[in-house]
């Protein structure tokens, strides 16, 4: 039994190594090396921010190539958990890296009683949290803590990637009208959930700025706020009215940047109302290095 499992943990480490941008949509990004220029967010970010078009925006005018460490709703929150892991991930050396912080209601909420339960956060036991090794290739730490997110199936059908740079590739999302808006139906009546049993989190808007104070140190901090459908402008405004008037506090106190795209949804589509198109992916990836090229220092 034990020369099974050693077997198979062998064939899923080799999995892993050749094809853990598709077998994990985490997994590559703790293989790579330390950072100097970060994304940070959820999914939004994950797959809306492509690093390569931003750098070839900025000319490469930062330290590093930048890199995507955004994750998923279900892990991403600012809290203590977030800005351990960035700490980990960060070269510590570097100067004039660039970090964009990518922000809206939800990651910045306290959620329902499983938020914190025993005194943890409800992100602690998940990646990046749990990671104390995030710069290792192969990664056997991420193989023995997070198992339950290998999806083998994935190997084959090559429709969604993590690439070495941290960046989700959705292949295969163009959808019809009538698909398009069921699934914006269905990201309404989640965020109306959520608008139900959350509510506006002190901590995190404080870790917010913890972190954006500690990015400062290593180089420009940017916090972005991304395009999504009027339909969901609208029930995060209806959440949290003051939301950008908060963050733009936090930026300028802290001498950070604010790009608020949220009034921008006619400029550009979204297949769910919430993650922008393959299309709407370059085009926003590019205006967003542009802008940031014309924010004072």
């Amino acid at each position: 039994m034990a020369v099974f499992g050693v077997m198979v943990s062998a064939v899923v480490l080799v999995l892993l190594v050749g094809f853990g941008g598709y077998v994990d949509y985490f997994y590559v990004k703790f293989t790579s090396g330390p950072q100097r220029s970060l994304i940070l967010g959820d999914s939004r970010a994950f797959q809306g921010i492509r690093p390569d078009l931003l750098d070839a925006e900025t000319g490469r005018k930062f330290e590093g190539n930048t890199y995507n460490y955004a994750f998923t709703m279900g892990q991403a929150a600012y809290g203590d958990a977030y800005l351990e892991s960035v700490r980990r991930k960060l070269d510590l050396d570097t100067k004039n890296g660039l970090f964009i912080l990518t922000v809206q209601p939800w990651i910045l909420s306290e959620r329902t009683s499983d938020d914190v339960q025993n005194g943890k956060f409800f992100e602690s036991d998940l990646p990046p949290h749990n990671m104390r090794f995030p710069n290792m290739n192969p990664n056997l730490e991420y193989f023995f803590r997070n198992q339950d997110f290998f999806h083998f199936k994935a190997v084959f059908r090559k429709v969604t990637r993590t690439h070495e740079n941290g960046w989700l590739e959705e292949r295969h999302v163009k959808k019809s009208k009538d698909e398009q808006t069921r699934l914006l139906e269905v990201s309404i009546s989640q965020y109306e959930g959520f608008a139900q049993k959350w509510k506006p989190s002190d901590y995190r808007m404080k870790k917010l700025a913890e972190t954006v104070r500690f990015l400062k140190n290593h180089g420009k901090v940017v916090l972005v706020r991304m395009p999504v459908s009027r339909d969901i402008v609208d029930v995060e405004r209806s959440y949290w009215k003051d939301f950008d008037s908060e963050i733009s506090g936090i930026a300028k106190s802290l001498d950070a940047s604010y790009l608020d795209y949220s009034g921008r949804a006619d400029d550009f589509v979204t297949y769910d109302g919430i993650h922008l198109d393959k299309e709407n992916i370059d085009k926003f990836s590019t205006i967003l290095g542009t802008d940031i090229m014309q924010e004072s220092p």
